[in-house]
């Protein structure tokens, strides 16, 4: 199997006709499928629905498109990659986030990529903490933010900040905790609107109230932070969300919010990306941007966290 061999089957595939794909690669036809029988037999498996309407890939014909996509895009940046710095990158980059951190980073890392990387492309895919790791780890996506690195085996993970998560309700409630802070225990015996289980905020909210011995029943459970909010909004139960999510609906006294205690929850973000495979030029260009940038929001107080210490910071074109 070879690069050309690779080149031809992902025509293929994204053609989805043989025709259609030697019309684009101007190749004959037949030798076209005798590359691709050719793959086959060396394989052992078929990679090709063949049918009346044209081709479609198998299972492993799907896996072996993810390999050749990433392999031909590795050896198309090969000069770009050598030469580093000294030329300007191009291309695709996928970046996965969670919602709350696009919600503050994506528009603004848009525009700076747009600014000084006119000719790379930037698309943001929005998921949970879990999902966007699993694309990380798949090839799916070539950087992410992360919420939680509890195995970061077979990655590079990049401390950013850390935001303190607090307790909230309307401002009109009344049987709230007294003062400003409030214990976990105290917070576990309220009815509780927060995230289901397997979202990252829902297994650090679990985490203190085993550490806090008591047990964790959600009066709702909605992933959504806006819809939390809403649900809080109406007086139907008390939230747990990060600081940054709520700070504006407190600043404008539309919620009153408590500072966790006994123990307090923090929450961490990363900037990631795989040790697996290269890290291609424009990605590499884009996740120092996309470091930069969170740096500055924490400091411009768009973004109420803390920041971690400058060893934290990625060299990425070292």
């Amino acid at each position: 199997m070879d690069l050309r061999q690779l080149r031809y089957f992902t025509q293929v595939v994204e053609s989805g006709s043989f025709s259609k794909a030697a019309n684009t690669l101007h190749v004959a036809q037949p030798a076209l499928s005798q590359h691709v029988r050719h793959m086959e037999e060396e394989l052992g498996v078929a990679l090709l629905y063949r049918n009346a309407q044209g081709v479609t890939a198998t299972e492993a014909g799907g896996r072996l498109l993810r390999h050749a996509k990433q392999i031909l895009a590795e050896f198309a940046e090969i000069p770009d990659s050598v030469r580093g710095e000294a030329v300007a990158p191009r291309g695709d980059v996928r970046f996965g986030m969670p919602g709350t951190v696009s919600e503050l980073l994506a528009a603004p890392l848009i525009e700076a990529v747009r600014e000084r990387y006119p000719q790379v492309r930037i698309r943001v895919v929005e998921a949970m903490s879990g999902y966007i790791l699993g694309w990380l780890r798949r090839g799916d996506v070539d950087l992410a933010m992360l919420y939680s690195t509890s195995d970061p085996s077979g990655l590079a993970v990049h401390h950013g900040l850390s935001e303190e998560i607090f307790l909230f309700a309307a401002a009109n409630t009344s049987d709230g905790p007294a003062g400003d802070a409030a214990s976990v225990v105290q917070a576990a015996s309220m009815p509780l609107v927060i995230p289901g289980p397997g979202h990252g905020l829902r297994e650090l909210v679990e985490e203190a109230a085993l550490t806090a011995g008591v047990p964790l029943t959600p009066a709702i459970e909605i992933d959504s932070y806006s819809q939390i909010k809403k649900v809080v909004m109406r007086g139907l139960g008390f939230g747990i969300l990060p600081l940054m999510a709520i700070n504006r609906e407190v600043e404008e006294g539309v919620f009153r919010k408590w500072r966790l205690q006994e123990p307090s929850i923090t929450r961490k973000v990363y900037l990631a990306y795989s040790t697996e495979r290269p890290l291609l030029n424009a990605p590499r260009a884009v996740g120092q941007l996309a470091w930069e940038i969170l740096r500055q929001l924490v400091k411009d107080r768009a973004w109420i966290a803390e920041l971690s210490d400058e060893s934290q910071r990625p060299d990425l074109f070292r």
